[in-house]
């Protein structure tokens, strides 16, 4: 009996022994555990950089997936528009675009309008007033212009959240040859009326434009121009009276137009 006694305290005594050595002590349970970063959570900014920007020297420019490319194409548009700035004349505009875009942004472009002119409702309207009576005025002809051009923006929108559209907007700056129409009244040498008429006449003008592209497909695209021409304009004296003498005078004329069209891009 007495063995058995000596024997369960050996065991206890022990077993308290091996719990106090395994327990951790107090200052070691406040020591926070170290935790080791996981290869998930670092952000490499040198593949980003890489993947969605290109550099050039120090400066980037943004790398565009365009779904619709215009580099190396030539393509040609038809256009309808009107003559919006002219106090004297209401005119439709019809006419064409032929061209070559050498890269997304820059290209070179022709384009021909003619005018389908007649006098305005304010011309009509003092025609009334007397007879013989009209203002010094001129109607506008055709043009023709070489022009650069430069499409520097490019983007997609959505539609109704129904389809995402592709357009592009950019300028056009160019030099060409203006005609228009010297409205007068002839008389023959003794000053007798041989009605109203029209002298023919051009100048060479300087053109600058705003132009915007909506794409269709890779092929087709609907187009929007606002351009401007200026050119120095002659305008003579409508009825020279019995002496047949016309005065003459010159100024700097602006015609505005605004045409809408479709324009068909090569493969």
């Amino acid at each position: 009996m007495k063995n058995k006694i000596l024997l369960a305290a050996f065991v206890t005594v022990t077993h308290f022994n091996i719990a106090h050595a395994e327990s951790p002590a107090p200052s070691e349970l406040q020591k926070p555990i170290p935790v080791q970063p996981r290869s998930s959570d670092k952000v490499d900014l040198k593949k980003l950089e890489d993947k969605y920007w290109s550099a050039k020297d120090e400066d980037y420019s943004v790398i565009q997936n365009r779904t619709f490319s215009k580099s190396g194409k030539f393509f040609v548009s038809g256009v309808y528009g009107t003559l919006v700035n002219d106090p004297f004349a209401k005119s439709k505009v019809y006419g064409g675009h032929l061209g070559y875009y050498f890269t997304e942004d820059f290209g070179l472009e022709a384009n021909y309008l003619s005018n389908s002119a007649i006098k305005s409702d304010s011309v009509s309207k003092f025609n009334t007033l007397a007879a013989n009576v009209s203002p010094n005025y001129n109607l506008p002809g055709s043009s023709a212009t070489l022009s650069a051009t430069y499409t520097p923006f490019y983007a997609k929108m959505a539609f109704m959240n129904m389809s995402i559209m592709y357009f592009d907007m950019g300028f056009t700056v160019g030099v060409g040859n203006s005609g228009y129409n010297q409205v007068v009244k002839f008389r023959d040498t003794l000053g007798n009326d041989l009605g109203e008429g029209k002298i023919a006449q051009s100048a060479p003008h300087f053109e600058i434009g705003i132009m915007q592209q909506l794409f269709l497909s890779k092929n087709f695209a609907f187009r929007l121009d606002i351009k401007n021409s200026f050119f120095n304009e002659k305008i003579v004296t409508y009825d020279p009276g019995i002496s047949g003498t016309r005065l003459e005078e010159t100024g700097l004329k602006n015609n505005t137009y605004i045409n809408l069209g479709l324009t068909l891009f090569t493969n």
